[in-house]
Formats: structure tokens, sequence, C-alpha cells
């Protein structure tokens, strides 16, 4: 009994070791990106000069140059504020309705059986594994006969439940019990309202941190948008234009500054939904 303590001891022992050095790993990597946030804030403060004799020294700071980039980002004849909206617009709006369609079609995939459910698990896992490539033409070809280039419109485009979105959700909807379901049908819940009210509720975290992650790229996303929407630049379109003018003239001073304010917006939204998202979720209630 005594060696079987002593055992669970360095056990415990050795735990707390690999926690603390876990820890440690987390802290200097949670640092690097702490660090990289703070450098961008802080080069947006210092003019072109310093930061080209010390790129991470100090010097003086000029807290104009932010102000300075709401009169001077812009492309395509659109300001700093349209251009937030046309990214909010789209990068909102478009990874809500692919997630909200994708999520649909998965779980009807896997809770109904019909003919074709098993095609279009196939069709999705060939989409997501072989590369596609020469497809641009003639996507642009499409959008250009049905008009929508530089139109709004675009959006609709996201309704696709062809992506590895697809397989989140159908392997979340495969596992969730059924039972769910029949206790609503006893209670005379129709199909959408099992879906909506029971089932999709269930996988509101998951719906969550996928919106979030696509919103965070649509959000950066600007090859999209330079080729299908020239006359509806977003954010994203106007700093890699931006990047370039402001390298050209010495400027990488506002450059940075307009990197670190396009940062804000989904920095914010992490912040505010990080409990959310990394909390863990609790399906129990029904034991099989």
């Amino acid at each position: 009994m005594f060696a079987r303590h002593r055992h669970l001891i360095r056990r415990t022992v050795a735990e707390q070791i690999t926690r603390a050095i876990v820890f440690v790993i987390f802290c200097v990597f949670a640092f690097t990106y702490l660090y990289l946030i703070f450098w961008c804030f802080y080069s947006g403060l210092r003019d072109y000069y310093s930061i080209a004799e010390k790129p991470f020294g100090f010097s003086k700071i000029y807290f104009s140059h932010y102000i300075e980039v709401f009169t001077t980002l812009e492309a395509s004849g659109s300001s700093f504020f349209e251009m937030i909206l046309n990214s909010l617009y789209f990068s909102f709006l478009g990874p809500l309705l692919c997630i909200f369609i994708t999520s649909q079609l998965a779980y009807v995939t896997s809770k109904y059986r019909f003919f074709g459910a098993g095609g279009v698990y196939f069709i999705v896992l060939i989409v997501i594994t072989l590369p596609i490539y020469g497809t641009q033409s003639a996507m642009y070809k499409l959008l250009y006969s049905i008009g929508f280039l530089n139109s709004r419109l675009m959006l609709l485009t996201s309704l696709n439940g062809f992506s590895i979105y697809y397989m989140y959700f159908y392997a979340f909807f495969k596992n969730l019990s059924w039972s769910y379901a029949e206790a609503a049908e006893l209670d005379g819940a129709n199909e959408w309202q099992i879906y909506y009210k029971v089932m999709f509720p269930q996988a509101l975290t998951m719906f969550g941190a996928l919106f979030l992650m696509l919103w965070i790229s649509d959000w950066n996303q600007y090859g999209t948008a330079l080729i299908y929407l020239p006359k509806m630049p977003t954010l994203a379109v106007g700093i890699y234009q931006f990047g370039i003018d402001m390298m050209y003239n010495n400027r990488s001073d506002l450059l940075y500054a307009a990197c670190f304010l396009s940062m804000l917006p989904p920095l914010i939204l992490f912040i505010v939904c990080n409990n959310a998202l990394m909390s863990n979720v609790s399906l129990g209630g029904i034991k099989e």
C-alpha cells in the first residue's frame, strides 16, 4: 500500500510539472501574439524614418496618424467607413448564411434516410478532398451573366453547404441522440419545430465557433472582393491597395495604423465571444 501511495504521489508531481511547462509554453505563445498586436499599434504612432532606423525601438509618437488614416484610406472612390460597411455586410451575412444552410443540410442527411442522402456526403467529401483548379474564369462569367458582379446579391453565393463545415455538423448530428426528437414528437412538435427548438439549439456553440472562424477569414479575404466587387471594395481590399501605395510613398506608419484599425473588429468579437466559444458543452439528459 505504501509503494502504491508513493506511486500516486510521483504521478501527481509529474502532472504538476507537466502542467507548469505547458502553462509556460502557452504564456510565451500568448505573449508573442500580444506583442505583435502592440507592435503594430505602436508602429502606427511612430514616423516612417524612426521605424526604418529602429524597427523595434521607441521614438516620438503621433496620434494624428490614426486620424489621418480615416481621410487617406480609400479605394475605388469608397471612403474608410464605406469599406467598413461593405466588409460588415459581406463578412457577417455571408458566413451566417453559409453556416446556417450547412447545418440544415448536415442535419437532414444525417438524421433522415432518403435516396441521395449518402450521395450528398460523398460529394462533400470529394469537394473538400480533391483540389479543383481552373474554375475562376467560369465563375466570373457566370456571375457576370446573372448580374452579381458589383452587386450586394453576391451574398447569395454564400448559400453553399458543400464545405468542410458540413463534416463538423454531420458528425455532431450523427452522434446526437434521436430520443430528443422522439420526446418532442410526443409533445406534438413537427419536423421544423424539432430542428429549430430541440436539435439546432444544441449545436449553437459549434455554430458560433465555426461562424467566428469563417467571419474572420472573410473579413481578411481581399481576393474575392478584388475580383468580383471592384466598385464595392471591402476594408481588406482597401488595406491591400493602401499598403502598395504607402510603401511607394514611404508611409509605412500609416499602413501599420490602418492594419491595426482593421484588426480591431475581429479582435473585439473574439474577446466578447471567448467565454461562450471556449466553454464545455454538455449534451446530457438522456441515457441510451
